[in-house]
């Protein structure tokens, strides 16, 4: 039987993109100590906040273009932003350029060492590259920031690609972390859900699967994973409601045709 051979990417590495910016005190204390002209003044620092407020909204409404032009406007206001490279790193991996997104998120943790956001999304990035070890090694650092606001994405990363190095127990290790943090992780308990049907535990998938479809009903790929878990352990009755989902959902692709062929098989 095949099984989806979808290359999930946790696809929440940008959802809590609300991080503030450098606060103004900091900025005036460099103005106070320092001449230098490279340093912003106080009236490009606040018209450069604005274009990444602007560019945000437009990151919202996966706007890229728009936002890109945004953030090239504040990164010539303030070069020093970490925030706006964080964003132009974002914008980058979205245009697959992978090296440009590398190189903003660098730059961005370079200016702020500790800036958990930047480090993990430059881990993400890795993974896309399947450059699995660099990207583990990313999302590891960007958990030592004790006020990281978001550990469950770095933990779900993590789990993700030691999935895909076929590291089962330290994936289940770092998704349980993930959901421990946050119960109603749906993409972290599919991935979970994954690690489990690897190492034949089809009960301890088909729980997995059933929690992420209950935070997210229209979760596809977890609708499909969880029927072919029926099937494995003989509940055709239960397999066929999932398998009829994605059936009815997904149009002429490879695994609606072959729900499609099961429905008809297990009537």
């Amino acid at each position: 039987m095949l099984r989806a051979t979808k290359n999930y990417m946790v696809d929440s590495l940008f959802e809590r993109i609300t991080r503030s910016v450098s606060p103004l005190c900091t900025v005036i204390l460099l103005l106070l100590i320092s001449s230098c002209a490279t340093v912003p003044n106080i009236d490009a620092v606040k018209r450069a906040e604005v274009h990444n407020k602007i560019a945000l909204s437009y990151l919202n409404n996966n706007q890229l273009n728009e936002a890109h032009v945004e953030l090239q406007k504040a990164l010539k206001l303030n070069p020093e932003n970490a925030e706006t490279l964080n964003y132009l790193g974002y914008v980058s991996s979205r245009y697959g350029k992978m090296e440009d997104a590398i190189s903003y998120y660098k730059r961005a943790v370079s200016i702020d060492p500790g800036y958990a956001d930047a480090i993990n999304n430059l881990g993400v990035v890795y993974a896309e590259m399947k450059e699995w070890d660099q990207a583990i090694a990313n999302f590891k650092s960007a958990l030592v920031n004790p006020l990281y606001h978001s550990p469950a994405y770095a933990y779900s990363n993590m789990g993700f690609a030691y999935y895909k190095k076929a590291d089962y127990t330290n994936a289940e290790k770092a998704l349980n972390e993930a959901i421990l943090r946050n119960p109603v992780f749906p993409q972290a308990l599919y991935i979970l859900g994954l690690v489990y049907v690897d190492t034949e535990n089809d009960a301890a998938a088909i729980s997995s699967f059933k929690d992420a479809i209950g935070v997210l009903p229209d979760y596809l790929d977890a609708h499909w994973e969880l029927g072919n878990a029926y099937l494995r352990s003989g509940q055709s009755k239960n397999a066929l409601i999932h398998l009829k989902i994605v059936a009815e959902n997904e149009k002429n692709t490879e695994r609606s045709v072959e729900a499609a062929e099961y429905i008809k098989l297990f009537k």
